[in-house]
């Protein structure tokens, strides 16, 4: 017999996008709940509309809590959390079918898929991460942590992995700046209360890099990487953004500095290899970016943390072609080229590299 399934979100003024989520996960759900925190335009008629259930929840800046408070008002086997601004794709409500009707059961307590939460102009996925996105009911996890929150699942947890699954996180542009400012500001809040975990400091780090004050967020890193000696995945991540901040600001000394201590960390990612190798590449010091670039294309695509999907597809492939071109190696530029033309999305680009190159070469 198939598992129940119910959605639970949180949502606040989300009437511009909520109809379209709402319809895709009324095709795989035997119930949404919807917490409403506060809307003054259409939302909740509009949840309403498709049949959802709304709860009402006074806001106490905590999306743990309001997460925690969605969760206990579902009834079915299975819970699964959207956001109002996420997208499933045709495929991917195919996939929730099929895994409800024969995957879920009680030996399990998650399933793990992919959430895709940025993308360039022309649709391709820019940025993804893990995340526990169907949780069996009953299973002893919660909702922890204020802001940027997580599913904390008992120790020996048996979870499914789906990355083929993947659930797109398109926010409106004006969603997008409204939930940064909110986010910068409860974590600056919470710092300046005191809690001063690295956890907070990486968050805050993250926002103040989207919002380009980069002096700032390198500060914020180095104060995350100094407390995180254990959890390596987030200390690399927050190196690795440290360097990006301070290539930003022109300071590659400092910049390369950071890359080896991203390195030192996890040499196995390719995120700041690639970007060690375009220093070089800019300071023409061709040889030198060579090796960093080729370790970032043989590096394998991990399946934790958040992963920059063109670092490991066309980017180091591309700059090591334009490596080669500067020392004169011309036909290891087109065997390079051609490997990044298989999967950058301007692909003019490359053939336009590839056609520069042919003509140096003969």
């Amino acid at each position: 017999m198939p598992a129940s399934l119910s959605l639970a979100m949180i949502v606040k003024n989300e009437d511009q996008v909520l109809g379209r989520v709402l319809a895709q996960a009324s095709r795989f759900c035997d119930e949404m709940i919807i917490v409403d925190t506060g809307s003054t335009d259409g939302t909740i008629a509009l949840a309403e509309s498709f049949g959802a259930q709304v709860h009402h929840f006074g806001w106490i800046d905590d999306f743990a809590v309001a997460r925690n408070f969605a969760f206990a008002q579902c009834r079915s086997d299975w819970i699964i959390w959207l956001d109002a601004d996420d997208v499933l794709s045709e495929a991917t409500v195919q996939q929730l079918l099929d895994l409800k009707a024969s995957a879920l059961n009680d030996e399990l307590n998650a399933v793990v898929c992919s959430y895709q939460i940025a993308f360039s102009e022309d649709g391709e996925c820019l940025v993804s991460m893990p995340r526990e996105r169907l949780l069996r009911r009953g299973c002893g996890g919660e909702w922890q942590f204020p802001i940027h929150e997580a599913y904390v699942l008992p120790p020996g947890s048996n979870m499914l992995t789906r990355l083929d699954i993947a659930i797109e996180h398109r926010k409106p542009a004006l969603y997008t700046e409204r939930s940064a400012d909110r986010n910068l500001n409860m974590l600056a809040r919470l710092i300046q209360e005191g809690d001063h975990s690295a956890r907070n400091w990486y968050y805050y780090g993250k926002e103040l890099k989207h919002h380009g004050r980069y002096e700032e967020a390198v500060h914020a890193f180095a104060q995350h990487a100094a407390l995180n000696r254990e959890e390596i995945i987030s200390r690399y991540q927050a190196i690795y953004m440290g360097m990006v901040c301070l290539m930003a600001l022109e300071k590659y000394d400092e910049a390369i500095e950071w890359g080896m201590q991203a390195l030192q960390t996890d040499a196995s990612r390719a995120e700041a290899l690639t970007e060690l190798g375009v220093i070089y590449f800019r300071r023409q010091c061709y040889a030198q970016a060579i090796p960093l670039l080729s370790g970032a294309t043989a590096a394998i695509r991990p399946d934790s943390g958040f992963v920059q999907e063109e670092d490991y597809t066309w980017r180091p492939y591309h700059y090591l072609s334009l490596c080669y071109e500067g020392l004169g190696q011309y036909a290891q530029a087109i065997e390079a080229a051609l490997k990044a033309y298989a999967t950058i999305p301007d692909k003019q680009v490359i053939l336009d590299n590839i056609r520069c190159f042919s003509a140096k070469l003969s």
